[in-house]
């Protein structure tokens, strides 16, 4: 399966790079996991109004014409020889199937949706294995004080000055990331989305 863009979670930064690029004419496929928090139901409707259905930014895209692969991830990439490409990737429920694009988003989020992982080596990001900003010291990931900004939350993939995900020190030409799997301060639902934007703005600028 070939795509312009194939972008990876189908949580907010993901649905906003996917729609601009599909607006843009290109073709692009989404892999979204499960329901993410910003696509669920807001709640008992009221009188006036109706709860969000969930699934609706996944639906919008679909009538866009993305291809929505709902309930699926991608698990592994295959990259260039010399690092700098991603060549293609697969997914869980395609198996052996490889998916090629021109660009990709990695837009998987942090701990909560497992696009970042720790264990007691570290952190790691599971798809490209992109270079990840942590603190070694493990004692250093939690402030004792409940209600502070926990630095683990800084904690994320790596990039260069124009959004290309650093794997190795290398920045890959053609994958992007977005949304809160980025290293930094922690995001509101507008940076989140302006991230999407960003990275969307970035991929066209390569097809």
């Amino acid at each position: 399966m070939k795509y312009d863009a194939i972008v990876i979670g189908g949580g907010l930064a993901g649905c906003t790079a996917a729609g601009i690029l599909a607006d843009a004419g290109r073709k692009v496929a989404v892999f979204s996991e499960g329901l993410s928090l910003h696509d669920a139901s807001e709640g008992p409707a009221s009188h006036k109004e109706q709860a969000r259905p969930p699934y609706a930014a996944l639906s919008a895209l679909a009538a866009k014409g993305v291809t929505v692969f709902r309930g699926d991830s991608i698990i592994r990439a295959e990259m260039s020889e010399d690092g700098s490409q991603v060549t293609r990737v697969f997914s869980r429920n395609l198996g052996d199937e490889p998916l090629e694009a021109a660009a990709y988003v990695l837009a998987t989020g942090k701990f909560f949706s497992r696009g970042i992982i720790s264990n007691m080596e570290g952190m790691y990001e599971p798809v490209f294995d992109a270079d990840v900003e942590f603190e070694t010291d493990h004692s250093k990931w939690f402030d004792p004080d409940f209600f502070a900004t926990q630095p683990y939350e800084k904690f994320g993939v790596k990039t260069d000055s124009e959004g290309h995900v650093l794997k190795g020190g290398i920045s890959v030409a053609n994958l992007f990331a977005a949304g809160q799997v980025l290293a930094g301060e922690p995001m509101s639902d507008s940076d989140i989305e302006k991230s999407g934007r960003t990275a969307a703005t970035e991929v066209l600028k390569k097809l």
